[in-house]
């Protein structure tokens, strides 16, 4: 899990402090955390995958994909929609619901 710890940080192109401060830590605790046989405990595992998005399984095991894809685009879409001014945060919703109409008269009658 050390290793995936480093890996999930290196991917998201965060330096341990950037890391740490966003889960509540200390840069030393990732450090350590990083470490070949460091323990992490059940709370910053926990703290990680919400942060982050990232799977539980892929983490502890290594298997399956590392980020929970339909969160982490969710958390993604949130965080621009939160530094848009008002007003486009306004045109955004207004289009975004030009867009659900658009797809709901696109699908075959039935589906």
């Amino acid at each position: 899990m050390n290793a995936r710890i480093r890996e999930l940080r290196k991917t998201l192109d965060l330096s341990q402090k950037e890391f740490a401060d966003k889960i509540g830590l200390k840069q030393n605790a990732i450090s350590y955390m990083e470490k070949k046989d460091a323990t992490v405990t059940e709370q910053n595992i926990k703290a990680i995958c919400s942060q982050f998005c990232v799977s539980e399984d892929w983490l502890r095991t290594g298997k399956g994909n590392m980020f929970i894809e339909s969160d982490r685009k969710q958390k993604e879409f949130f965080a621009i929609f939160d530094e848009l001014s008002p007003i486009l945060q306004d045109y955004l919703i207004h289009t975004a619901r030009d867009l659900l109409d658009a797809q709901a008269k696109m699908k075959p009658h039935g589906s």
